[in-house]
């Protein structure tokens, strides 16, 4: 295969992967969205809510652990497939994440998304750290996995 040739294949799988792993960032950021009380952008961009931003970042931490697995592991793919598998891998981690979610809700005593966003102690909850080890931790799962 001729250098262009190689550039212009490598350019498609960066724009391709690239495209995809923004637009599963920002669905993983709405699903957490719906799962926490009132508006998580707000939260995090306005309110400066420590916990919803240490939340939040460890939800994309793990998401991008498992989206660089997924396209890792997809590399000897031709691209429609790899991009398609990198979905799956990418919807599944968003689901499992949400999941865990709603488990440590039901596992736990008082209602989680308003126990994590409290701000009594100093805006940084306990909990919310919790949720975030997992988020990452789901993330390493799924990585692991591929």
């Amino acid at each position: 295969m001729e250098p262009l040739e190689i550039f212009r294949s490598d350019i498609a799988d960066v724009t391709s992967y690239g495209l995809l792993s923004v637009a599963l960032l920002i669905v993983g950021f709405a699903a957490l969205d719906l799962v926490t009380p009132g508006s998580l952008r707000t939260k995090v961009w306005v309110e400066q809510n420590r916990s919803a931003v240490v939340l939040s970042v460890a939800q994309s931490a793990g998401l991008a652990i498992a989206l660089a697995a997924g396209i890792d592991a997809s590399t000897e793919f031709e691209l429609w497939k790899g991009v398609l598998f990198t979905l799956g891998y990418g919807v599944a981690t968003i689901a499992l994440m949400m999941f865990s979610f709603v488990l440590i809700d039901w596992l736990t005593p008082g209602k989680l998304g308003s126990v994590l966003l409290d701000e009594s102690e100093g805006g940084y909850s306990r909990a919310a750290w919790l949720n975030a080890v997992v988020f990452v931790a789901i993330g390493l799962f799924v990585a692991a996995a591929l």
